[in-house]
């Protein structure tokens, strides 16, 4: 399971007759006929989780037999709400099954060792008054519902987001051109840098930077560097078998186009920061936020600065009936610099501003950088248990919900929170 690249060109040769579906060895599986399309593959998939009592690990082993044994690679999983045990690489695959979320820690255990000293310590940081209001209002005014519809319709358009398949990596690489086609169109003197920060596995996190106006060195003594970062993870999951159809318009196609739009709008105002800003789209959340750790990890070993992060991970789904809330996250984020954040969202957002809670140890790609020691809060569309949108990680989780239950409305809000976030904390300079 090095990369699932290949895996979808033996898909492509799987001999879909009855004998495939009784049991047989993996050797008599990956023959001719050809099955052409992506429906017929996913049906495929789906006899044979039939045939296996839905067991992804088995149904795995079959498909790619040559890569099997990395299904039983040692890995430190963290579930939501538990303490860490060892278990493998395949058992990932049960839990996601299992509709469990968890944090990989096993190649950043020491990463996490100083959180409960970094919890404390953060509490200290005093956050500035609120003072760039007519800025920001004039950012917020370019903001477009219909790039972002225009923007998730393509980025749904792929068979999955999965971030060891090829269409993680095709995906990835799309948005990343998108980025690239904003900045190819910044104004003068609008001071921009574009990364793709490559991972162990295939899909590529993506960091676009706004450079310091006064260049990477400040000439004010007065003005610390440290930079402002704005997340959202780009790769999408379905839980039933990573290879299946898995959309992702909310989770978390809807954070990718919403900072991406506030990216734009930004670049459009010829923003020019006291401080270093970044936008970071992340690959491998939903494999233990595997690519926001190896950012973090980078970050901490380089001596990177870091003055506050947010993520954004789910922000368009209202239930019928339902009152929009821009709700920030309360666990296991820094407590002050979320107070400081719903008061902002207060004040550039139109929409009812709230918080709630997550069960212990459950979050986002925000988790890497607060476990790290670094302020991270988390924005999401609404309280996770009593709004939670039944389609993620499922075929499902599409645009076109009932009832018009997926909005654009409620995630341009948080896009100009992603705006008054960068602004206020980022400076502008005149």
């Amino acid at each position: 399971m090095r990369t699932l690249i290949a895996l979808y060109a033996s898909l492509s040769v799987l001999f879909a007759s009855a004998a495939v579906f009784d049991h047989p060895p993996p050797q008599d599986v990956l023959r001719n006929p050809t099955v052409d399309t992506l429906t017929d593959r996913d049906a495929i998939i789906e006899s044979l989780l039939a045939t296996y009592a839905d067991d992804p690990v088995q149904v795995m082993r079959l498909l790619d037999p040559e890569n099997a044994s990395e299904l039983d690679a040692p890995r430190l999983l963290q579930v939501f709400g538990a303490k860490a045990v060892w278990m493998t690489e395949g058992d990932k695959l049960r839990l996601r099954r299992q509709g469990l979320g968890f944090i990989d820690l096993t190649d950043h255990q020491d990463m996490h060792v100083c959180h409960g000293f970094a919890e404390s310590s953060l509490r200290m940081i005093a956050w500035p008054e609120l003072q760039h209001q007519e800025k920001v209002a004039s950012v917020i005014k370019l903001l477009s519902k219909d790039e972002m519809k225009n923007n998730l319709g393509n980025l749904t358009s792929f068979h999955n987001r999965y971030y060891r398949s090829e269409f993680g990596v095709q995906s990835s690489r799309w948005l990343y051109n998108q980025i690239l086609d904003i900045i190819s169109a910044a104004p003068p003197g609008v001071r921009l840098s574009i990364e793709t920060f490559t991972h162990t596995f295939p899909q590529p996190s993506i960091i676009a930077r706004f450079e310091p106006f006064f260049g990477r060195s400040s000439p004010n003594p007065t003005i610390a560097l440290p930079r402002i970062i704005v997340g959202a993870h780009q790769d999408s999951a379905n839980y039933r078998f990573p290879l299946l159809p898995a959309p992702g318009a909310d989770d978390d196609g809807s954070g990718t186009v919403t900072i991406l739009e506030a990216f734009r709008a930004l670049v459009l105002s010829g923003f020019a920061p006291e401080r270093p800003v970044e936008f970071h789209w992340y690959a491998g959340e939903e494999g233990g936020l595997l690519g926001s750790q190896e950012v973090v990890s980078e970050y901490k070993q380089l001596k990177k600065e870091v003055g506050a992060m947010i993520q954004f991970d789910m922000t368009a789904y209202v239930p019928k009936g339902e009152v929009p809330i821009v709700t920030f996250i309360t666990t296991d984020v820094d407590s002050n610099l979320t107070n400081w954040a719903t008061a902002l969202a207060e004040e550039y957002s139109t929409s009812v501003v709230g918080g709630a809670k997550l069960f212990a140890g459950a979050g986002s790609d925000h988790m890497s950088w607060y476990r790290a020691g670094f302020p991270a809060i988390f924005a999401a569309e609404g309280d996770p248990f009593r709004t939670f949108n039944p389609y993620v990680h499922t075929s499902e989780d599409k645009i076109d919900l009932a009832d018009g239950e997926f909005s654009f409305e409620h995630a341009l809000e948080f896009a100009k929170v992603a705006v008054g976030f960068v602004v206020e904390l980022g400076g502008w300079v005149e």
